[in-house]
């Protein structure tokens, strides 16, 4: 697949689960919304049902009993008896809400007698008292929900009722509703006015990002080219805000690659280090013998250089096997303190060799879990190495200190230091820089390190030497 459709591919599913999320977030917030609308709309209705109880008297549903029985033939004319007393109060009230509908209940008609904000006299006269189903059957405050109410035409309201009592007896009923279906409308219409102004913008972000997004693609291809050709360390990239991150990503490849070399070493040691001893230990121990034979006495010399020289092969595969990936360690809580003291003696005897010295700063560390042997190599080969980079002496200083839940070990020569351009190939079995190294002195330190997951880090200071520092977490 090519990267650039790979890169379309991923753009739509990142729109896709972005579109996706807001999708939800915009469902959940719009139901959200209708609930504090819902509990706001109720206080509301309870606040405006007392508000009318106050400006309504209650005997107003009563005085048409007291009229003349030939004014008052028919329901109808009750009806319109008592909203020509209550109606003119419900006109002046306003409520700057088209959503919401309010009146007066009366119990001995069983009909609606006032309504507002506007009178709707077929909701008074035409309307029995059945389609209420127990909205008018309370005797004190209610508040409560219909389907299908004839207040709104068959949409779905919130309601609170309150009775109105004289002596304790009720006369009828105040009511206010608001219309369910309409918030909802209200509520989802600003939902997708919202959702839709989010995909215009996440659809502005895209267009304005998308360069940025096509020269990341284009510079992470040069990335990775350089990284093959071995110019990742030098590469920098023109989007200065990522140059951090491929460094980031370069040390972490060449400490892969590193690990991957020691592991292919350690293999190979493994599998054809022994068999290669064993046909040697043979023909040093004829050698031996043909060298002691009275009629070879004058070929001792040559002997000698051959046997020379197998020891010399031997120490080789000896330091070979010590990459052996499945070499057994022997993990303890140890002191590394501890180890350097014991192992100081040894190490000045060899600074004294090379007109050096040893300089020991060990502050107080935690004990950690080390392979003390194999510690005991590490810091051999590192001490050496440091007082071979000192031919003139000097002073060789091993330092130990804890920081951040880590414990460091430090070593610091005053050679001449490493040349730049070897620096990365440090590690590498069989690279040296000596007329009769072997290469395979750091590659082992390295090996140590990472069995012990730790790191070990190279610091070149030009004219002052160089500073290797090992780090252990704890």
């Amino acid at each position: 697949m090519e990267l650039s459709n790979l890169t379309t591919r991923l753009n739509i599913k990142a729109i896709g689960i972005i579109s996706v999320f807001m999708l939800f977030f915009t469902i959940y917030n719009h139901w959200v919304s209708f609930q504090e609308k819902e509990v706001m709309y109720n206080r509301h209705m309870e606040l405006f049902t007392h508000y009318l109880e106050s400006v309504i008297p209650a005997d107003l549903l009563v005085d048409y009993k007291d009229k003349p029985s030939a004014e008052i033939q028919s329901l109808e004319k009750q009806i319109l008896a008592v909203n020509n007393k209550i109606q003119p109060i419900l006109n002046s009230t306003f409520i700057p809400l088209d959503i919401i509908k309010f009146g007066v209940y009366s119990s001995q008609l069983q009909r609606l007698v006032a309504i507002g904000p506007e009178l709707d006299k077929a909701l008074l006269l035409n309307t029995e008292s059945k389609l209420f189903d127990n909205m008018f059957r309370t005797d004190t405050l209610k508040l409560g929900q219909q389907k299908q109410s004839v207040l709104w035409y068959g949409a779905t309201i919130s309601y609170v009722v309150k009775p109105i009592k004289i002596d304790n007896q009720i006369v009828g009923y105040i009511f206010v509703c608001v219309n369910i279906d309409k918030v909802m409308e209200e509520e989802w219409q600003s939902s997708q006015r919202s959702l839709f102004g989010s995909l215009v913008a996440l659809l502005i972000v895209i267009i304005l990002f998308q360069e940025i997004f096509v020269r990341l693609r284009k510079e992470l291809i040069l990335f990775a080219e350089a990284t093959v050709n071995g110019r990742g360390r030098n590469f920098e990239s023109k989007i200065t805000e990522l140059n951090p991150i491929l460094r980031y990503i370069n040390e972490q490849t060449e400490q892969m690659a590193r690990l991957d070399r020691l592991n292919i070493i350690g293999e190979m040691a493994a599998s054809i280090g022994h068999e290669v001893r064993n046909p040697m230990t043979t023909v040093r121990g004829f050698l031996q013998y043909l060298g002691n034979k009275p009629a070879l006495e004058n070929y001792q010399p040559q002997f000698a250089l051959m046997i020379t020289e197998l020891d010399r092969a031997n120490s080789i595969i000896t330091e070979f096997l010590s990459l052996a990936k499945n070499k057994a360690m022997n993990f303890q809580h140890c002191d590394l303190n501890d180890i350097i003291r014991e192992m100081t003696p040894l190490l000045e005897a060899d600074a004294l060799r090379y007109n050096c010295q040893i300089n020991m700063e060990l502050h107080d560390i935690p004990a950690i879990r080390l392979d003390k042997s194999s510690i005991r190599q590490l810091i051999l080969n590192i001490v050496r190495n440091g007082i071979e980079a000192m031919p003139q002496g000097g002073t060789l200083t091993i330092s130990t200190y804890c920081h951040n839940s880590q414990v460091f070990l430090t070593f610091v020569d005053e050679g001449t230091g490493i040349p730049l351009e070897l620096i990365d190939k440090l590690g590498t079995p069989f690279f040296t820089t000596k007329e009769n190294g072997v290469g395979l002195g750091l590659a082992i330190c390295y090996r140590v390190v990472q069995r012990h997951n730790g790191t070990m880090s190279v610091e070149n200071q030009p004219e002052r030497g160089t500073k290797f520092t090992i780090t252990f977490t704890i």
